[in-house]
Formats: structure tokens, C-alpha cells, sequence
């Protein structure tokens, strides 16, 4: 009687345990979706950027320059990224705001990931000008404080090229980063 009343005591302590790490467990993973849980609600929605008004603006202003706002470049890229939304099988950006400082771009993005998990997250890219092409190249990945190790999402890098939008006779001369936008110099090609 007292070897069976042991046992039952043993298996009993045991479930207690197995459900006291059930529990954490539980605990853990709805504190680490509720972590990386979005702060804002954004989206994929972008304006078009037009041609022809910066060309008017270029005429008005007499200097073979035109000016892209920080806006217009959230546009641009956002364009580009709701192109390829669909970071890898298991990630998708469903939103994105973009804040440029310098040749510093800053994305604040909304991500569905695995089991429909949705996460915010800040990536971190460099703007860099080869022409004709504006390179946007991936340098970083943060979740609120957290560095995202690099090999758990790295992006291929965005290309966009401004001068597909310009009138044949009209080039790219050389793009110069500002704090709050770009200016584009432009040259009789």
C-alpha cells in the first residue's frame, strides 16, 4: 500500500511540473508575440510621383536640378517594396513608413510572419547612387531594441532607376543625398 501511494505521488508531482512548464511556456510565447506585436498601423498605399511637375519645377526654379521630398521618396520605395512584398515564404510586409536622413534610409515596417504572427519592425538601409541606378541596400533588421541577426532576414537590395521617367534627351548627371529628400542634377544627354 504505501509502494502504490508513493507512485501516485511521483506521477502526480510530475504532471504538476509538466503543466507548470506548460504554463511558463504559454506565458513566454504570448509575452514574445505581444513584444513584437506592430505600434502603428501602416500600409502599402503610395501616391505617383510626377515627371512633368518636377520638370515644371526645374524650369520655374532655372537650375537643371530637381528636388524628391522625403514623401516623394517614401512613394518611390514603397512602390518598389509593394512590388515584393513577399520577403521570404514565411514573411510579408504588409505596411511601411520611411524616414531618410541622409544616405540613410529608415523603414518602419509591418510584418505577417510565421502562423500569421504579425510583428513591427525598423530596417535599417543605405541609399547609394551607381549610375543610373539609386541602390537601396538592406543593413539592418530591429524589433524594439532587439538586433535581428542578419541571417535570419537579410533583403536583396532595391533598385530603382529615376532616369526611365525622363524625357529621352534628359540624363542623370549626379544624385546628391540631403537630410530631408534628394536632389537629382539632370544634364542634356
Amino acid at each position: 500500500m504505501g509502494l502504490s501511494w508513493e507512485r501516485s505521488s511521483l506521477i502526480r508531482r510530475a504532471i504538476y511540473t509538466l503543466a507548470g512548464l506548460l504554463l511558463l511556456a504559454a506565458i513566454g510565447i504570448g509575452a514574445a508575440i505581444w513584444y513584437v506585436k506592430p505600434t502603428e498601423t501602416l500600409n502599402l498605399d503610395y501616391g505617383q510621383v510626377s515627371v512633368a511637375q518636377k520638370v515644371l519645377d526645374m524650369v520655374k526654379a532655372r537650375k537643371p536640378e530637381v528636388q524628391i521630398s522625403e514623401r516623394e521618396l517614401n512613394d518611390i520605395v514603397k512602390k518598389q517594396l509593394a512590388e515584393r512584398a513577399q520577403l521570404r515564404a514565411d514573411v510579408v510586409i504588409e505596411g511601411a513608413r520611411f524616414e531618410q536622413q541622409s544616405d540613410r534610409l529608415t523603414a518602419h515596417v509591418n510584418l505577417k510572419t510565421v502562423g500569421g504572427i504579425r510583428a513591427g519592425a525598423v530596417l535599417v538601409f543605405k541609399l547609394e547612387w551607381n549610375a543610373p541606378k539609386l541602390t537601396i541596400s538592406h543593413t539592418g533588421t530591429r524589433i524594439r531594441s532587439w538586433n535581428v541577426p542578419s541571417s535570419w532576414l537579410q533583403l536583396d537590395p532595391i533598385v530603382v532607376r529615376l532616369d526611365e521617367a525622363l524625357p529621352p534627351l534628359i540624363a542623370i548627371k549626379d544624385i546628391r543625398f540631403r537630410e530631408d529628400g534628394i536632389t537629382v542634377s539632370l544634364k542634356l544627354n
